[in-house]
């Protein structure tokens, strides 16, 4: 019997956090925020959307379970159409995504970054900057990747698994490392 309360247990907690966020979608797109209703959204995502922020996602895009989109006042952030997020992302702030882009498990994407000039300061209290993330169509970035705040990553780029991005990269480039740098073109050898 305990057995069969669990599951019974189990069922009703999965089918409530499906619930939470149809609720927290369907609030979203009554707010003004364009959300494809083709769009699909994995278990346990979670949208955290402020309700000074500018928020859209296109058509046929997808963001697999525990992923985290975040956009704070006044941030925009827009995916584009037939997006993959796949699983444990982070993607936060100004950031706009381009359709046809794919997005590896564990990637982090954030705008900001702290301040930490002043060694009297804690860094804590020296505040921080947001500086907008630009990524192209047709872009792939790879499992555990980082960009960070400021970068524009070109059309059809591929950025390796596990790089940092932390400065511009070309249309059509491959890059990796930390910081990543290009490796080379697409289609040469």
């Amino acid at each position: 019997m305990k057995v069969l309360i669990a599951h019974i247990a189990a069922w009703i907690f999965s089918k409530m956090q499906g619930a939470e966020l149809f609720l927290i979608l369907r609030a979203l797109r009554r707010a003004g925020h364009a959300i494809a209703s083709s769009a699909t959204f994995g278990p346990r995502v979670q949208l955290r959307i402020d309700s000074r922020a500018t928020f859209s996602v296109g058509e046929r895009s997808q963001v697999l379970h525990d992923s985290w989109i975040i956009a704070h006042p006044a941030n925009v952030l827009a995916i584009g159409s037939d997006v993959f997020i796949s699983q444990h992302c982070t993607i936060s702030g100004n950031v706009r995504i381009g359709s046809g882009t794919l997005i590896g498990g564990f990637v982090t994407i954030i705008d900001g970054n702290h301040a930490f000039d002043d060694v009297h300061t804690p860094i804590r209290e020296q505040g921080g900057r947001q500086l907008p993330i630009d990524i192209g169509t047709d872009v792939w970035i790879g499992a555990h990747a980082i960009v960070l705040q400021g970068v524009r990553i070109g059309d059809g780029a591929v950025i390796a698994a596990n790089a940092t991005v932390t400065r511009d990269v070309p249309a059509g480039a491959i890059v990796g490392g930390t910081p990543a740098r290009v490796i080379r073109m697409r289609g040469t050898k």
